[in-house]
C-alpha cells in the first residue's frame, strides 16, 4: 500500500469510528449538521474542595452547645499545686478532655530546657482534646522575642524595636521565621505576636520596646514582614493590642489605663497598622487592649473594686470591636482578648459580667479566664463553664452571637491546616526527635548574631570607636546585672578568640548588680584602660534622677573614671529613652534589649537562650563589624525627671562609619 492509500484507509477508519461513515458531508458542515443532530459530549464534572469556611460550616452544625462554649475559651494552666507545670497530669487531661476548650496558651512556666519534654507537653494537651471527640487547640505562646520570650531552650531574636533600627524589615521577616520554625518544632500552632502597637508615649511602662517604633508606617512595614515569617513557618500570628496600647502611661496588668483620643486621633496612629494588615489580608487574629477610650466608647460599668463608674475597655467595647474592627477595617478573622485575668479587669468586673460583655461586643475566644493552677481551682473552672452556658442558654449571650464566634475559629484552623494535622502517638515521637535539630540550631544562632551586628545604634563617639585593641590594654567589663555582665564576657571571649582583640590584652569582669557592684569598680580603675558599661532602664520613671540613684551612679562612675583617665563606653540596654541622661561617656550606644546571658557556664558559653544584642554591641565597639543602627523612635530631652517637647535625638539618627 502506497502512502496515498495508508491515508485514506486511515481517514475511513476515523469516520466509522466517528458514526460518520457512508454519510455525505458538504463543504459547509459536518454530517450530524446536515442531519440535524448534534452530539453532546458529557465530560464527568469534579466535586470542588469545599472551602475552609464550608468545612467549619458542616462542623458547626454538628456541635453540641458545650462544645461551642468550650471553642470561646482559651486556657492557660502555669502552675499545678504550687510546681511548675511542664508534663501532663490526669486532673488536667480529664479537664480538657471534657471542655474541649479552643486552645491553650503556654508560658515560660511550662517550657524548660528539654524540647522533647515541651514537644510532649504541647501534644499531650492536643491529644487530651482531639481523642475525647474534640477539635484540635490552637496553641500559643507569646514568644515575640527580644525581653519577652518563652522558649528558654530557643533563640530568643533581638526584639522589635532592634528590628527597626537596622533599617531592613528583611530581618524582621528573618527573626520570626526563626521563630516560627521553632515553635513549630515544639508542636505549636500560634504565636501571640507581633506587638503591632504604636509606641508614641515615652513613658510606657509595659510596650517600650515590644514596640518596632512610634512611626505607625514603620510598625507597618516591620508588622507586615514578621507576619509573613510566622506564616511561612506554619505559625498563626496574633496582631496585639487592638487598638492600640502604645500611647499608655499605666500597665493594663496592673491597672485599667485610659486613652483619651479622639476616633481621628486614633485613625491618624495606633489604628494604622492594624488597618493595614487587615486590608492587605495579613491579619488572621487580633488580640484586644484592656484600655478605656471614653471619647470612643461611652456605655460604662460599675466597678466592683470601688463602685465608681468605669468605661468599658476596648475587650469590652461593641463600638471597638464590632463597629470599628469588623464594620469599619472589615477584619473577618478571630477577636481574642487579652487575658481576662489582668488586673485591668479582673479587679473592677464580675468574671461573667466580662464574659458577657466581651462576647456580645464582637469578642470570640476569651484568653485565661480563670486561674486553672491546681486540684482546688477545678470547682472554679466547672462554675465558670456552667455559668458560661447558661448565659448562652437563657439569651444572656444570643445562640447567633456564639455561632458566629465558633465559626470564625473553627474557619481558622480549616484555613491554616489545625484541622488537618496529625494528632497521635507516632507524631508526638516524630516531634520529639526533631525537636533538638531545629530548636536554638547553630543556623538561627548565626542568623540572630548578624542581625544584632545591625542593630547597634551609635549616639556619640568621642573619637574612642572602633577601639583599636592593642596587646596590654585594660578593659573592664559591667553589666547592670548578671546577664548583661556574662553576655560583655561571652562577646569578649569571642572577639578574642577571633583576634580583634590581642590574646595578652588584659579584662576584669565585675557584676554591676545595679550599681551594687560599683565600689568595686572604682577599685579597679587604676588598673583599666577602657571601661565598658551598661545601663538598663526598664521603667521610664528611672528619669526622675532626683528619686531614682540609677542613673546617677552611673554617671559618678563616668565621671569618675575620667578623672583616671579611663575611656567609659556605654551602651543603653533596655528602653533608649535614658540616652539623654548619659552622654558624659565618651562613645554612647543602644540596643533595645535588656536581656543579655542569662545563663552559662563557668566559661561564659550559653546553656539557654539569651539576648544577642549586646554581642552586636561588642562587635561594633571592638570594630569586627561597622555600625549600621538608627534609632526608631524619637529620644525626648528630659529636664527635672520629665520629658520635654524637645528631642535630644530624633528617629532615623545615628552615627555610621
Amino acid at each position: 500500500m502506497n502512502l496515498r492509500k495508508a491515508a485514506c484507509a486511515f481517514l475511513a477508519s476515523l469516520l466509522m469510528l466517528c458514526g460518520c461513515a457512508g454519510k455525505k458531508v458538504s463543504e459547509s458542515g459536518t454530517a450530524a449538521e446536515e442531519s440535524g443532530q448534534i452530539e453532546e459530549i458529557s465530560l464527568p464534572q469534579e466535586t470542588p474542595e469545599p472551602t475552609a469556611r464550608e468545612k467549619a460550616e458542616e462542623l458547626l452544625a454538628s456541635m453540641s452547645l458545650e462544645d461551642k462554649a468550650g471553642q470561646l475559651v482559651n486556657m492557660a494552666v502555669r502552675t499545678w499545686n504550687g510546681e511548675t507545670f511542664t508534663a501532663m497530669n490526669d486532673e488536667v487531661r480529664q479537664m480538657f478532655a471534657r471542655y474541649h476548650f479552643g486552645g491553650i496558651c503556654l508560658f515560660a512556666e511550662n517550657i524548660t530546657y528539654d524540647n522533647a519534654m515541651t514537644a510532649q507537653l504541647t501534644q499531650d494537651f492536643q491529644l487530651a482534646v482531639t481523642e475525647n471527640g474534640g477539635v484540635p487547640m490552637l496553641v500559643s505562646a507569646d514568644q515575640e522575642g527580644g525581653s519577652i520570650y518563652r522558649l528558654v531552650s530557643g533563640t530568643a531574636t533581638p526584639g522589635n524595636m532592634a528590628l527597626a533600627a537596622t533599617g531592613d524589615p528583611g530581618n524582621a521577616y528573618k527573626a520570626a521565621e526563626i521563630i516560627g520554625s521553632e515553635l513549630a518544632a515544639l508542636g505549636f500552632n500560634t504565636d501571640f505576636a507581633p506587638v503591632a502597637d504604636v509606641n508614641s508615649n515615652p513613658a510606657n511602662p509595659v510596650i517600650g520596646v515590644r514596640a518596632f517604633s512610634d512611626d505607625p508606617f514603620m510598625v507597618s512595614l516591620y508588622t507586615q514582614a514578621y507576619v509573613q515569617g510566622l506564616q511561612e513557618r506554619g505559625i498563626v500570628p496574633g496582631l496585639k493590642h487592638f487598638p492600640g496600647h502604645g500611647d499608655t502611661a499605666s500597665d493594663s496588668h496592673t491597672g485599667l489605663p485610659l486613652i483619651e483620643k479622639t476616633k481621628q486621633e486614633l485613625e491618624d496612629s495606633d489604628l494604622i497598622p492594624f488597618e493595614k494588615m487587615i486590608r492587605h489580608g495579613y491579619a488572621d487574629l487580633i488580640m484586644t487592649a484592656h484600655i478605656q477610650f471614653p471619647s470612643i466608647e461611652k456605655a460604662v460599668y460599675t466597678s466592683r473594686y470601688d463602685g465608681n463608674e468605669i468605661n468599658l475597655p476596648a475587650t469590652l467595647s461593641k463600638t471597638i470591636l464590632t463597629d470599628i474592627v469588623r464594620n469599619e477595617l472589615g477584619f473577618e478573622g478571630v477577636i481574642i482578648t487579652d487575658a481576662m485575668l489582668m488586673d485591668a479587669l479582673a479587679v473592677h468586673f464580675d468574671p461573667m459580667d466580662a464574659a458577657a460583655l466581651a462576647l456580645n461586643a464582637g469578642v470570640d475566644m476569651l484568653l485565661m479566664p480563670v486561674n486553672v493552677n491546681g486540684t482546688d481551682s477545678i470547682a472554679e473552672m466547672d462554675a465558670y463553664m456552667e455559668g458560661l452556658i447558661g448565659m448562652i442558654q437563657d439569651g444572656t449571650v444570643p445562640l447567633a452571637r456564639v455561632d458566629e464566634a465558633v465559626l470564625r475559629i473553627l474557619t481558622l484552623k480549616y484555613e491554616r491546616g489545625i484541622m488537618d494535622a496529625e494528632y497521635s502517638a507516632q507524631k508526638t515521637e516524630q516531634l520529639k526527635k526533631e525537636a533538638d535539630r531545629i530548636v536554638a540550631s547553630q543556623e538561627h544562632q548565626n542568623t540572630q548574631i548578624a542581625i544584632s551586628d545591625e542593630v547597634a545604634t551609635v549616639l556619640e563617639n568621642n573619637g574612642v570607636l572602633p577601639l583599636d585593641a592593642q596587646p596590654g590594654m585594660r578593659f573592664l567589663l559591667s553589666g547592670m546585672n548578671t546577664g548583661q555582665t556574662n553576655m560583655l564576657a561571652h562577646a569578649y571571649n569571642l572577639l578574642e578568640s577571633e583576634g580583634y582583640i590581642p590574646a595578652d590584652a588584659e579584662v576584669n569582669v565585675i557584676d554591676g548588680s545595679w550599681a551594687e557592684g560599683y565600689p568595686e569598680i572604682y577599685e579597679s580603675l587604676e588598673d583599666t584602660d577602657v571601661l565598658i558599661l551598661t545601663d538598663s532602664m526598664y521603667s521610664t520613671a528611672l528619669i526622675d534622677t532626683y528619686n531614682y540613684g540609677l542613673i546617677p551612679a552611673v554617671n559618678n562612675l563616668i565621671q569618675t573614671a575620667h578623672e583616671y583617665g579611663v575611656s567609659v563606653i556605654v551602651i543603653s540596654c533596655a528602653l533608649p529613652y535614658d540616652l539623654p541622661l548619659l552622654r558624659e561617656a565618651d562613645a554612647l550606644l543602644a540596643v533595645y534589649n535588656q536581656i543579655g546571658l542569662p545563663d552559662c557556664d563557668d566559661a561564659f558559653n550559653p546553656l539557654g537562650a539569651y539576648g544577642p544584642n549586646l554581642a552586636g554591641a561588642m562587635d561594633v565597639i571592638f570594630g569586627k563589624v561597622s555600625p549600621k543602627g538608627k534609632l526608631p523612635v524619637d529620644i525626648p530631652a528630659i529636664e527635672d525627671g520629665t520629658f520635654t517637647d524637645q528631642n535630644t535625638y530624633s528617629r532615623g539618627d545615628g552615627l555610621i562609619w
